[in-house]
């Protein structure tokens, strides 16, 4: 098994092995095993930790691991009864997590599931939705690892959705608000950094989610907005929950946000941003 194994392939090998009630133990095999070979390649200081619902792979102290998957798993149902009716946590086999002992050994990873060109953005944590789902870290302090850790778990339980980015990631900062305590910070200074930055093309960035994977400053302002909007929209839950299970990637929400909630993406940027042409342009009326 390669550390990008072909999981389609193995998905084909284990529906024809085995029935539908022992899928779940098997697809916990074949992550467990695969986690081994990623861990083998970065080196045999790591090692791969086992609760209810997570495999953790990483070099950090037992005490380390034991709080982290303590904390994981809270997380996981706290999630799922925020996001009732969004969420999901479906699926077989266990969560795979990766902390990587340095940025060079995460960086080697994740740019696995990059494109070969372009410029992206810094990350601290990532949501890797390519076959067997799974969260990639560098190695950090656990204060900041946890925030981290519920707004990648949040990717995890959206990702039977096709829900445009700017939402996925607004869902994902709010969960961080709410579970984490990391609040919305919005002064004087920000609010001037959205009224110089955004404008007819940079807002089709953010709708196509182009934005979120920038290295300028779009990619901060993206996050930002996202989670203005989505505190804006969940006001009322049972709409918004309408909302967020018909969204579409395809043009950016534009169609479920006026026929759940009443009001069109344009009216929601224009609240806050003010007068502009805030509409994506992929909207088809």
């Amino acid at each position: 098994m390669d550390i990008k194994p072909d999981w389609n392939q193995v998905a084909l090998n284990l529906e024809e092995k085995n029935d539908e009630e022992s899928l779940n133990g098997r697809w916990a095999l074949e992550c467990h095993k695969w986690l081994k070979v990623v861990a083998d390649h970065f080196g045999g200081d790591y090692t791969i930790k086992e609760s209810d619902n997570f495999f953790i792979m990483s070099n950090e102290s037992d005490r380390y691991v034991n709080v982290f998957s303590i904390f994981l798993e809270r997380t996981l149902d706290r999630i799922l009864k925020a996001l009732d009716e969004i969420a999901s946590d479906e699926g077989y086999g266990k969560h795979a997590v990766m902390i990587f002992k340095n940025i060079d050994h995460y960086y080697e990873y994740v740019n696995l599931f990059y494109p070969d060109e372009g410029e992206f953005g810094l990350s601290s944590g990532m949501y890797i939705n390519d076959g067997y789902g799974h969260f990639a870290f560098p190695s950090q302090d656990i204060s900041y690892s946890e925030p981290i850790a519920v707004h990648e778990m949040t990717h995890a339980c959206l990702s039977h959705l096709s829900i445009p980015t700017w939402l996925n990631e607004g869902l994902a900062v709010v969960m961080e608000d709410v579970l984490a305590g990391n609040s919305l910070f919005l002064d004087n200074e920000i609010m001037a950094r959205h009224n110089r930055y955004w404008n007819s093309q940079t807002i089709n960035d953010f709708w196509s989610g182009d934005a979120f994977y920038g290295s300028d400053d779009g990619q901060e302002l993206s996050y930002n907005l996202a989670h203005i909007l989505v505190k804006k929209m969940s006001s009322d839950y049972d709409s918004f929950k309408n909302f967020v299970n018909h969204a579409s990637y395809e043009d950016a929400g534009e169609k479920a946000c006026k026929s759940n909630l009443g009001y069109s993406l344009h009216s929601f940027v224009g609240s806050f941003l003010g007068d502009g042409d805030w509409i994506p342009t992929t909207y088809e009326p």
